[in-house]
């Protein structure tokens, strides 16, 4: 077993500033990714020549989260010699009080931190629908993956559709990398988004890149869909139509105004889910936000969780986007930075006094956001009966509702029935919907729902690798261990 006086697990925007944040004050902190180089989904590098250079500015008056991740990135960069970075590998495993499991090329190992940073970030949230196990079908993260990590286009012609400004997003990374986008199907409303207006412009530069989005979309003659859903996607081997139609508030689309769209990729997705898995596993109190994802961990101010010396950065402690990860970070790490006498108080009150401000803006403007793009209530009715849910376990929503009828009204009761949430993801994929569909089918709210129980590995893990423990440790790679490149 390895000791480190700090971990940071992620190396999104919340786990660069925590670790950029903890080596200004002179503290050296271990950052575990498994990916090869730094930034998270949103500020993740890109594969293909169309990211404009970042400003010779700072962080904080940066226009586009393009330049804040690149010159989060090159802070990052900068502190690599302060730095042990661990990139390409996983953390599957969380045991009391703060070591974890990590798989890497060279096989795992245990690592005891001293204090630990979860910036594990979030996943994305797809309900079920008829056709969605179709090849060709994924989500808008997995597409944005495959364009900026890959340099693959997902499709020639793609649809994407959900809930959400991460939708444009990816839209718009699709147009760039020469991908022709069928249209975009958004369930929320245009006057739902202008009834949030007033806490939007907390944050007028977010909302500014919002607007240029749309018109470039625009312009380049790609469909907005409001107040749209897909209710279906056709196809043999893969997709290759969808069929989409207006809906209500609750996502009920309206059946006799629907359309087909030929396409050969389909995106979906509704927003995002805290992970939560190594906060599960280290036993931390959780509570329920609809407005942030669902579960997340329950926090202190200083981001600190009810097991001392665990803290959470990020949109694994409650989904607001890229600059409140970012905040969040250095709050963490400031946080840290105090436990181990780094920082004294009023270093510590001083800094927290510049973030305050920020952070209370970048949190109204999230929130309305996220009530805005809230995933709709109805939205799990798509799926039929037949309809798989469980993908791993292949488990259909009518074998979820008839053990609800037979008893079955808890996560471990369902998983006992129907191996529901047994396989691989452990449920990632497919618990968020399913809760729903429980709660709807027992009249319970979501969250009267528990979660799944967690249980390492959390991810799959080579037995091959788990016969191959590290014995003499050693994390540091190069000086240069995550390449920070603008390309």
């Amino acid at each position: 077993m390895t000791a480190r006086q700090i971990v940071i697990v992620g190396a999104g925007p919340a786990g660069m500033s925590a670790a950029v944040t903890l080596a200004e004050t002179g503290l050296r902190a271990t950052v575990i990714d498994d990916n090869p180089r730094p930034g998270g989904q949103i500020y993740r590098q890109s594969a293909w020549p169309t990211d404009e250079p970042a400003k010779p500015d700072n962080a904080a008056r940066s226009t586009t989260l393009s330049d804040r991740g690149t010159l989060l990135r090159e802070r990052f960069e900068r502190a690599a010699g302060k730095l042990e970075v661990l990139a390409g590998a996983s953390v599957w495993g969380l045991f009391p009080p703060r070591t974890v499991a990590v798989s890497h090329g060279e096989g795992w190992e245990l690592i005891e931190a001293g204090q630990l940073v979860l910036a594990c970030g979030a996943y994305e949230f797809v309900s079920p629908f008829p056709g969605w196990t179709l090849p060709g079908v994924l989500t808008p993260g997995g597409a944005q993956t495959l364009v900026k990590s890959q340099r693959v286009r997902p499709g020639k012609r793609v649809f994407l559709a959900g809930t959400g400004p991460f939708l444009l997003v990816v839209a718009h990374t699709l147009l760039a990398a020469g991908v022709e986008v069928a249209g975009v199907a958004e369930t929320a409303r245009r006057r739902d988004v202008a009834r949030r207006l007033p806490g939007l412009l907390a944050n007028p530069r977010l909302l500014a890149q919002g607007s240029r989005y749309l018109r470039e979309l625009r312009r380049a003659g790609v469909p907005i869909h409001w107040g749209h859903v897909v209710t279906s996607a056709h196809g043999a081997d893969r997709v290759d139509e969808v069929t989409f139609a207006p809906c209500d508030g609750a996502g009920r689309p309206d059946g006799r105004r629907q359309r087909r769209e030929a396409v050969d990729t389909l995106c979906v997705g509704y927003g995002f889910v805290p992970r939560i898995e190594l906060h599960r596993l280290a036993g931390c109190e959780i509570a329920y936000d609809e407005l942030q994802g669902g579960w997340r961990p329950a926090l202190e101010h200083s981001l600190e969780t009810s097991v001392e010396g665990i803290w959470t950065a990020g949109d694994c402690g409650g989904v607001a986007g890229a600059v409140a990860a970012e905040l969040s970070g250095e709050v963490a790490g400031l946080g840290v930075a105090r436990r181990l006498d780094a920082l004294d108080e009023a270093g510590y009150q001083r800094r927290m006094a510049n973030l305050k401000p920020q952070l209370a803006r970048v949190r109204r403007f999230a929130q309305a956001l996220n009530r805005a793009y809230l995933p709709p209530r109805r939205i799990t009715d798509l799926a039929q009966p037949e309809t798989v849910v469980c993908r791993c376990e292949e488990v259909t929503r009518g074998e979820i509702e008839a053990a609800v009828e037979h008893g079955g009204n808890s996560g471990r009761t369902i998983k006992v029935m129907t191996r529901l949430g047994m396989g691989p993801c452990q449920g990632r994929m497919c618990w968020p919907a399913a809760s729903r569909m429980i709660a709807d089918k027992t009249g319970r709210r979501p969250e009267e729902v528990e979660p799944l129980s967690v249980r390492p590995p959390t991810m799959p893990v080579c037995l091959g690798d788990l016969m191959q423990p590290r014995q003499e440790p050693q994390l540091s790679l190069s000086p240069s261990p995550l390449p920070c490149s603008s390309n």
